[in-house]
């Protein structure tokens, strides 16, 4: 049977898929409005970036063809064959006219530019730089390679672009057999330059880039920016054409047009904060987005007004009811007013209020009294262990066995740092199980009369048990059932786990328990309280597991195999409330 909408469903309904047509439109309309945005704002950025590669290919192609114009320079080849005929005066003439020659040439494209000639028929160099006044051939062929080579800081605080024109052309090859050398350099203060004013124009942030030598930015470029572009654009950037690629830094969105230039192993880049550029399209949306929420508020709020009075009603009734079913007994339906429901809220809140209060009072009053006995066993044991240990340090010193009272001294110290834990009274089996190691190795130090095992698995060692639920009966087995038997004994301790409860098993080969003894000691395991001292250890131990886990849980006594006794510690599974 199909369940009909009510009349609130459907008016919200019919708001909702209005205002679902809407929104989804403008969507559309926005998303494709962004994506028109984007692809012109690629193309134009490609475009400005083309001239700005052009005007700088123009400058480098200039410099590399006026170097290779004095590569057959006459003037320098008189030099040469006056250098060799021994003319001293006219050699001094021609030099100097070849430097001003070199001097003109190095600012005739505009960039400070740095030229030097080597001719090594001769050993001898001309050169605009300050810094070259000597010839080294051997240091001159090793750094000739063809194109445009960079070099970075020399000395004098600036990186430069170097290239080698060398006479004839073809010692490329075999540079041993080359004449002439023409070394024609460039500070990259001269691309920062240019940088700088492509930025002053308004556009993004224009960069060079090298995967070898990373980033070459304007001048006002961010270090932290340059660090993380050119971490990217070495993983991504390719030589073919040029390309934008959308990236993101951070929180912001940006695009990255590169283009290769020709003659370098370098990409001329520009960084576009698409973010910025798309923002007043994106708060229009927004705008038009918080409009449309703002109808959808008043349109529920109208249906909500409309039906309030039966609608909501029943629902909050309904889920108070559901809520007392789970057990939540503080819910309160708390509405006002003169309507058909005030008197059946009213009715259902002086239900809740009584149940809760019933419910809390016994609740409350279970909890104190188990609370109240529970820290009152737990401090009666600890004098009992603490009896023991101090008698065996007595006799032990009596005896002079000095490694027996230092162990078990230690072994006091560390069992009190375990039982005086504040806050939590409860441990889990795997530390219970130190502590029984422990007490064991101490026993056994003082007859060398016994030995043991524990297997317990794996599983069971995160179980969580109150503390010292395991040393009153494993006590109990060496006092009472070892050291009266003659020979030598032993104390098995193993653990078992069913699908409901779990069983930690002591087992001993000692003197035993008479049938009559026996007997006694399951009563008085049973009754309510034990004011006598005999077998106190055992009764306080199977109390706590009874408070703890119910009254499922508990110790069980019998004989053992060997003639001895055996103790099961039976751990009911605590159960879900439902």
């Amino acid at each position: 049977m199909i369940k009909r909408m009510n009349s609130f469903s459907k008016v919200v309904i019919l708001i909702f898929g209005l205002l679902a047509i809407m929104i989804l439109l403008f969507t559309v309309y926005t998303r494709t409005t962004v994506n028109v945005l984007e692809k012109e704002i690629e193309s134009n950025n490609l475009n400005k970036l083309q001239f700005l590669k052009k005007e700088l290919e123009d400058k480098v192609n200039q410099l590399s063809i006026n170097a290779i114009l004095l590569n057959n320079d006459p003037a320098i080849k008189e030099l040469e064959f006056l250098t060799q005929s021994g003319d001293t005066f006219n050699r001094n003439k021609w030099n100097n006219m070849i430097l001003d020659h070199l001097s003109l040439q190095s600012g005739a494209s505009g960039w400070s530019t740095d030229i030097s000639v080597y001719s090594r028929q001769t050993r001898e160099v001309i050169s605009t730089a300050t810094n070259v006044l000597t010839y080294d051939d051997a240091a001159l062929l090793r750094s000739i390679r063809r194109g445009w080579q960079f070099e970075r800081d020399d000395g004098t605080g600036k990186s430069r672009f170097v290239w080698y024109s060398v006479t004839p052309e073809s010692s490329y090859g075999d540079l041993e057999k080359s004449r002439l050398v023409v070394k024609t350099s460039f500070s990259t203060d001269n691309l920062k330059d240019m940088l700088d004013r492509y930025k002053a124009d308004g556009h993004g942030e224009p960069f060079l880039f090298s995967p070898e030598y990373g980033v070459l930015g304007n001048r006002t470029m961010d270090p932290v920016f340059m660090t993380e572009i050119a971490g990217y654009l070495k993983q991504n950037a390719k030589r073919e054409g040029g390309m934008n690629v959308p990236l993101r830094l951070g929180r912001q969105q940006m695009m990255i047009s590169y283009l290769p230039l020709f003659g370098f192993h370098w990409y001329l880049a520009e960084s576009i904060p698409v973010e910025q550029i798309l923002q007043p399209v994106k708060s229009a949306r927004n705008l038009f987005y918080a409009f449309s929420l703002a109808l959808l508020c008043f349109g529920v709020l109208a249906a909500y007004i409309l039906y309030r009075q039966l609608r909501i009603p029943i629902r909050e009734l309904m889920k108070s009811m559901q809520g007392i079913k789970r057990g939540d007994y503080s819910l309160r339906i708390r509405r006002t007013g003169d309507s058909d429901f005030s008197f059946l809220y009213k009715r259902f809140n002086e239900m809740a209020s009584e149940i809760q209060e019933l419910l809390e009072k016994v609740y409350e009053e279970r909890i104190r009294s188990r609370e109240a006995l529970l820290k009152q066993l737990q401090s009666q044991i600890n004098p009992h262990f603490l009896y023991n240990c101090l008698f065996y340090i007595k006799n032990m010193a009596r005896l002079g066995d000095e490694e027996s009272v230092v162990a078990m001294a230690l072994n006091l110290g560390e069992y009190f740092r375990y039982t005086t834990r504040l806050g939590k009274q409860t441990t889990l089996l795997r530390e219970e199980l130190d502590v029984i190691v422990n007490y064991l190795e101490i026993q056994n130090l003082r007859t060398k009369r016994f030995s043991y095992e524990i297997s317990i698995p794996e599983e069971m060692k995160g179980l969580e048990i109150p503390l010292l639920i395991l040393q009153p009966i494993v006590e109990n087995a060496v006092i009472h059932g070892l050291e009266p038997k003659e020979g030598r004994g032993h104390i098995a301790i193993r653990g078992e786990m069913q699908d409901d409860e779990s069983r930690i098993i002591i087992e001993d080969n000692g003197v035993g328990i008479r049938d009559d003894k026996l007997e006694q000691l399951r009563m008085k395991l049973e009754q309510p309280e034990n004011r006598e001292n005999a077998s106190f250890g055992i009764w306080n131990v199977n109390q706590r597991l009874k408070l703890m886990y119910g009254e499922d849980s508990g110790l069980r006594i019998g004989r053992s195999a060997g003639g001895g006794t055996t103790v099961t510690v039976r751990i009911a599974a605590k159960k879900e409330a439902q």
